[in-house]
């Protein structure tokens, strides 16, 4: 009971971050399986089926206050599935070091661009074409190795010029789309037998139950927040969150 009611906290404070700043459910939600010594596929496979119904309560409500920009999102739902698909085959292969220095360095240098140029006032040539299928694959591959679509892909939009509320929106149906392909995969594997014999799927139900309770009421307030929030200090909070996330991979890299 004391690990489903902790996790109901974790939902409601991962969900919040999420889908007002796009980013942070998977980050915060892994890290905190990962610490209780949680196989990394069972990580991601937790992580991801929590952001199913989190994740379609998040697409309405974002569509609800207008924060989804419907051609932006197919693309980003197309390409991050395949990557999706691909991240979550390789799982076992991808996890380790290099990994966290890679997202590190992406996440500080994007987060720090933002930064400038929200304080600049300056607005980006705006994501199109094979950019943009580029950063779904990337994102989706992210997905499922750990879960972590959001910090790839909303500060890649808000850095390629898209309107902060519709970068938070049209990342947030993607991510949804592209959970529900790496669910598929990793079910599909897990009955494969090719997670190996330390993960116990039974022990995964307590934090998916409690960040499915936790996330879905905060889900419908993100969208709400994104598009209430000016522009200038969500975007500034959006840099701010993928540099500290950034400096977190770095330490764990190092």
């Amino acid at each position: 009971m004391e690990e489903f009611l902790f996790f109901v906290l974790v939902g409601f404070i991962a969900q919040l971050s999420d889908g007002a700043l796009g980013m942070g459910f998977g980050v915060i939600s892994s890290s905190m399986l990962l610490a209780q010594g949680t196989p990394p596929a069972l990580v991601s496979a937790t992580v991801n089926a929590a952001k199913i119904p989190n994740g379609s309560v998040a697409a309405f409500s974002h569509h609800l206050n207008g924060n989804i920009d419907w051609r932006l999102a197919r693309k980003l739902a197309i390409f991050g599935a395949i990557g999706g698909v691909v991240g979550a085959l390789l799982l076992s292969n991808l996890k380790g070091r290099f990994l966290h220095l890679m997202i590190g360095i992406y996440l500080v240098l994007i987060g720090a661009l933002i930064i400038r140029r929200a304080l600049r006032g300056i607005t980006p040539r705006k994501l199109k074409g094979r950019a943009l299928n580029l950063v779904g694959g990337a994102g989706g591959l992210i997905e499922g190795i750990g879960g972590s679509w959001g910090p790839i892909v909303a500060p890649a939009l808000l850095g390629g010029g898209v309107l902060p509320r519709k970068a938070i929106g049209s990342s947030a149906f993607g991510e949804f789309i592209v959970s529900i392909a790496v669910v598929c995969v990793l079910t599909a594997t897990f009955f494969g037998g090719l997670w190996g014999d330390k993960s116990d799927i039974a022990g995964a139900v307590a934090p998916i139950a409690g960040l499915i309770v936790g996330g879905i009421p905060a889900a419908f307030i993100g969208g709400y927040l994104a598009r209430r929030v000016p522009k200038k200090p969500l975007s500034v909070a959006i840099g701010i969150l993928a540099f500290s996330i950034g400096v977190q991979r770095l330490v764990i890299a190092f």
